[in-house]
């Protein structure tokens, strides 16, 4: 296949997924995205232990956006426990930096993309403390790991240039709704796109065992 012919495809394929996101009833989406909270907060305080400074390893995480997981209370939640937590923030060259969230920080517009951000001191992730999980935004992920996101290509770059593989590195996992597990080879794969160790559902973590990385 070519690759304008795969880029038409992903294309079609992210209005589908969106068109699809936005029909699920209000009500369906609170009720999965209250579910998501649960599982990604019973993960956390089980699976990421306290440090012996006492204190919780940091995540990585994201303000949900439209029709998108909801995740304010996730985000109260998690701080509430004890976990920093550091959402993104767009910067040139479709690079990613990050900034410690907390109840009540003041949000602004993004300039270079439809998402608002923290105000406060920016870091590179290298710079953020104890990271022991990246939570990943997706359109859909499918059982092999592959991730589709929303096309502006922050995220792909961030992914690659902190390698699953790497020493230390924290597990990566998705956020979607339950329609958006897709089965294992459902989405295309490029040779760059960087996989995920699993993804958070209504019906919690689902774990992909074709991903070498555990989480």
């Amino acid at each position: 296949m070519s690759p304008a012919a795969r880029d038409t495809g992903k294309r079609l394929l992210r209005a589908s997924l969106r068109a699809a996101r936005s029909a699920l009833d209000p009500a369906d989406r609170r009720d999965q995205a209250q579910a998501i909270t649960d599982a990604v907060v019973h993960y956390a305080t089980g699976a990421l232990t306290p440090s012996r400074a006492g204190g919780r390893p940091s995540i990585a995480a994201y303000l949900g956006r439209d029709s998108e997981p909801a995740t304010a209370d996730l985000l109260q939640e998690l701080h509430a426990r004890g976990f920093g937590v550091v959402v993104p923030v767009c910067e040139p060259e479709y690079q990613l930096s990050w900034v410690s969230w907390v109840p009540g920080v003041a949000l602004r517009r993004s300039v270079r993309a439809p998402v608002d951000e923290p105000v406060g001191p920016r870091r590179p992730f290298a710079d953020v403390p104890s990271v022991g999980l990246i939570l990943v935004p997706a359109l859909a992920v499918d059982r092999s790991g592959q991730r589709l996101g929303q096309g502006g290509g922050y995220y792909d770059r961030f992914l690659a240039q902190h390698p699953a593989d790497s020493p230390g590195a924290p597990p990566r996992l998705g956020v979607v709704y339950r329609t958006e597990l897709l089965p294992a080879g459902a989405l295309p794969a490029e040779p760059f796109d960087q996989l995920l160790g699993g993804a958070f559902t209504a019906d919690g973590l689902q774990r992909f065992e074709a991903v070498a990385r555990p989480v």
